[in-house]
């Protein structure tokens, strides 16, 4: 291979893209830093200059173009770094000096009977080789940060190449294991998806997750409600402003998956879709559904054509966060958060309690807050009666 080939490779990379598919990279100014894979780096001390096409660490000394950066991180030869830097090549195995991940774990696949592996060092991988995203607002910069939101470079493995120059939301499970990831066009291009997913044989479902659950679920028992949004974005938002114990629904409808999901955490929902004719239908249909399965939904009313992440965006934090508050203490009353939350205890009384008099006992007690609740008039934001408060 002559020079005028070597260099094409060269040209035909961009550093930064290769270097972030082996370490995570975050922008200061022109240039990219990380944590340096030639030796064991606690801060970040390794640059990458996207002009000069170079990369240099000032800890161990490493210095080098594109190629030298390919040879040190993956133990290769001159001629097998240029190889992997072909046009129409990806990368082959993954070997950052990092400790090494987890094996892959399992989970029963819906209907089958054989196990669905779920590739989650494959999704870790893929996760490190993200770039920094702007958001384009201060207000929400810090969560998208803790949401590990970033975009997609154009150079990625082949099993990615769907995702490329996408923004990408990582989802987590329950259990805050990385699952898959949501990719969201940049473009205005009418003809491009504008959410490409995980695929399900990949082990991931929307049905069965609720985005941020992992980060909300402590918050939904504490404050004994639960907000359900639309969007990846819409539950950042809300988180950014304070309200923790936002979930959203993924980018699909609501499903027996999700139902199951929330009924282990709350009783009560308030429903935040987009503030358009669709959004409000859509909402209704979600309150009845939720309401069937026993858990109090109310749907909360946003401004015409808005969601959280565009009101959140048009009003400032703490104008949103005050608006968002005021309309969910207009929608359940201090009668119906009381009730609710004596229900609460009852039910988590008896999941505690062995002693089978103080069991019957809170079962007759519970017998009556259910029935009060069958008498709650929500418009008039009051219960049928107050003898409940006496028990």
């Amino acid at each position: 291979m002559n020079q005028q080939e070597i260099n094409h490779i060269k040209d035909s990379v961009r550093i930064e893209e290769v270097a972030g598919r082996y370490i995570r990279l975050s922008r200061r100014g022109k240039l990219f830093t990380g944590l340096c894979p030639f030796h064991e780096d606690h801060h970040p001390s390794l640059t990458v200059d996207p002009q000069k096409q170079t990369f240099a660490c000032y800890a161990c000394g490493e210095y080098g173009d594109v190629i030298k950066l390919v040879m040190g991180v993956e133990k290769c030869s001159f001629a097998e770094a240029l190889k992997i830097l072909s046009p129409g090549a990806h990368f082959g195995p993954f070997r950052p000096t990092v400790p090494k991940q987890p094996e892959a774990e399992t989970l029963p696949a819906e209907g089958a009977g054989r196990a669905c592996e779920i590739p989650f060092e494959s999704n870790d991988r893929f996760l490190r080789s993200l770039l920094p995203y702007a958001c384009g607002d201060s207000g929400l910069t810090p969560s998208y940060l803790d949401f590990e939101v970033a975009v997609s470079p154009g150079l990625v493995p082949k099993e990615w190449y769907a995702m490329r120059n996408r923004i990408v939301f990582p989802i987590r499970d329950e259990e805050g294991r990385l699952i898959g990831f949501a990719a969201r066009k940049q473009s205005d291009d009418p003809d491009e998806a504008k959410y490409i997913n995980t695929a399900e044989a990949r082990g991931y479902k929307k049905s069965e997750n609720l985005y941020a659950l992992y980060r909300a679920k402590k918050a939904i028992v504490s404050d004994g409600f639960v907000f359900l949004v639309e969007g990846y974005k819409d539950a950042i938002a809300m988180h950014a402003a304070g309200f923790d114990n936002t979930v959203a629904l993924c980018g699909t409808a609501l499903c027996r998956g999700h139902i199951a999901l929330l009924k282990k955490y709350t009783s009560q929902a308030v429903i935040l879709l987009d503030g358009d004719v669709a959004g409000r239908k859509a909402a209704a249909m979600v309150v009845e559904s939720l309401r069937r399965e026993g858990i109090l939904a109310v749907a909360g009313d946003l401004p015409d054509g808005e969601d959280p992440d565009s009101l959140f965006r048009l009003l400032g934090k703490e104008a949103f966060a005050a608006r968002i508050d005021m309309m969910r203490k207009q929608l359940f009353s201090p009668e119906e958060t009381a009730l609710f939350s004596r229900i609460d205890g009852l039910v988590r009384g008896l999941l505690e309690r062995k002693d089978t008099g103080k069991r019957k006992e809170l079962l007759r007690q519970l017998e009556i807050m259910v029935a009060h609740r069958a008498g709650l008039s929500l418009r008039e934001g009051r219960p049928a009666t107050m003898d409940w408060r006496w028990l």
